[in-house]
């Protein structure tokens, strides 16, 4: 009867298409049933990988999958896994612990890893082909192999990909009269989702040379845009350094480099920090030109008393030419003219030193001793001049190196001894002010001891508005900190940073006469 019960069992279980697993046997649990039981006796990731699989597995595949063990517990063969064909990849790596017992395939002849069929839960990494670079492209020579047909041929590969890569509206190539030189004149866009400025792109100039690379190419930011002109000329002075230091390390290397494409990544990538920059020498110079102040670079300055200098020199040389030749046809007998002509001579020359003096005054002045410098110095926006009425630095005895602390006043000498040495120390400290170009606190003249440190919350500063041109004393200062208040007069709001100091002596000058 039970024969004929598990016949009509056997016979009534088709191999339906979704058939339930046994939660028991499925949970490593023991099923009373055993192979009675009308739910399907295997592992839930061997039914899940069944499910995903294309093929349905049929009733030989899974009737005599099941076998009694002791203790009443079912155990699959490996006849069911093998009809999927999923074999066991610790097998295949090389050893799998389970050996017999595993309910995967073992193939006895099985061929290499990289060709067995991957599980549907592990995908085999894609393997990267390495870039091929085209053969006709040269982008970096050695200088031993160049030669001027391959100077060409990297010039012409350099123009070829400007006009590849920028279309027609945002390039516009002009050509000199005589017809030697090219200017490119092409419009850079930033490509920074996150662009904090309203003016989003910026016109560059370029212009190649007949030995490019081995000379670099000339960059000019036209001043016909919407860029202001300071900060046009501090995008352009940033990136002729970044060529320049560019072009420098590969000479250092050996080799030559297509820059232009360097130098649109390198544009693209710091183009935000230029234009805060130049957006910050930009405000200086209205808030210098709202106070009636005119700033000139110090490059100007010194250039144009270069050209004084030649000129007076010059007009000197044609002067002295000229009384000799008077002396050689007048003969003797002018004297009083010659004493006239001499002391002309001597007031012009006085008069060449006192405009000397004054052009150089910064030089000249109270430029010795003992330099103290604010480094990182950061004045707020209506911040527009502090002075030091007193400060208190640090020495350091010249001859038992025992420090101590010294207040200094304005021009006013101090004198002290060690506590150790019993060594007389003096002092006197010349304050300079400081502003938006210049970082100097001022001057120190020491003797028998040597600066260590500038102790900043102690000394008492004397702070300029710019709105209301008045002054109000700060103290409490410290290193790296932002000290922030309010005008005593105008009540707008006052800032100054200060991140170390730095001491400096500075070598005496002899004195120049004549």
């Amino acid at each position: 009867m039970e024969n004929s019960e598990g016949e009509k069992t056997g016979e009534s279980k088709p191999a339906p298409q979704m058939q339930q697993l046994c939660r028991f046997f499925s949970q490593g649990r023991h099923c009373n049933f055993g192979k009675k039981c009308r739910f399907l006796h295997i592992r839930d990731d061997a039914k899940a990988h069944e499910n995903k699989t294309v093929r349905t597995p049929s009733q030989s595949d899974v009737a005599p999958s099941h076998s009694e063990v002791p203790g009443g517990r079912t155990n699959i063969s490996r006849a069911a896994p093998a009809a999927g064909r999923r074999p066991c990849r610790y097998f295949i790596s090389g050893h799998c612990t389970m050996e017999d017992r595993c309910r995967f395939w073992h193939p006895p002849q099985f061929p290499q890893v990289d060709d067995q069929p991957v599980p549907g839960d592990y995908a085999r990494p894609v393997q990267r082909m390495r870039p091929v670079p085209h053969p006709n492209i040269l982008h970096e020579v050695k200088l031993c192999d160049l030669t001027e047909d391959v100077t060409r041929r990297l010039r012409d590969t350099e123009i070829k990909q400007l006009e590849k890569r920028f279309p027609k509206d945002k390039l516009i190539i002009q050509e000199r009269s005589d017809g030697m030189v090219t200017y490119y004149r092409v419009t850079v866009v930033a490509t920074d989702p996150d662009w904090p400025f309203d003016l989003k792109e910026i016109d560059i100039m370029v212009s190649f040379p007949d030995n490019y690379p081995q000379e670099i190419f000339t960059l000019d930011i036209p001043l016909d845009q919407d860029l202001p002109p300071v900060m046009a000329r501090h995008v352009q002075q940033a990136s002729c350094e970044w060529l320049q230091a560019k072009h420098a390390t590969n000479q250092l290397l050996g080799k030559v480099e297509l820059l232009f494409r360097p130098f649109l990544r390198w544009l693209d990538r710091t183009l935000e920090r230029l234009f805060t920059e130049g957006a910050r020498q930009l405000k200086k110079d209205i808030d210098i030109e709202k106070a009636g102040l005119q700033f000139i670079p110090y490059q100007e300055l010194q250039a144009t008393v270069c050209e004084k200098s030649e000129e007076e020199n010059a007009s000197n040389e044609r002067k002295v030419e000229k009384t000799e030749g008077e002396r050689t046809l007048e003969g003797p007998g002018c004297d009083d003219r010659h004493q006239q002509q001499e002391e002309e001579e001597e007031e012009e020359e006085e008069e060449e030193e006192t405009s000397h003096l004054v052009e150089n005054i910064k030089i000249s002045g109270p430029h010795r001793g003992t330099e103290v410098k604010l480094l990182g110095l950061r004045l707020g926006e209506n911040t527009a001049t502090v002075v030091a009425q007193r400060i208190t630095v640090c020495l350091q005895c010249n001859r038992c190196k025992i420090t101590a602390d010294l207040t200094l006043t304005g021009r006013t000498p101090c004198t002290a001894e060690c506590e150790k040495c019993s060594a007389s120390i003096n002092a006197v400290f010349r304050p300079s002010m400081l502003h938006q170009y210049s970082d100097v606190l001022g001057y120190l003249d020491i003797n028998n001891a040597a600066p260590a440190d500038l102790v900043l919350q102690d000394c008492e500063l004397s702070v300029g508005c710019l709105s209301c041109s008045q002054e109000c004393p700060i103290q409490n200062i410290s290193y790296g900190q932002t000290k922030e208040f309010n005008c005593e007069h105008c009540h707008n709001k006052l800032s100054i940073l200060a991140e170390s100091t730095r001491f400096q002596y500075i070598q005496p000058r002899a004195n120049q006469t004549g």
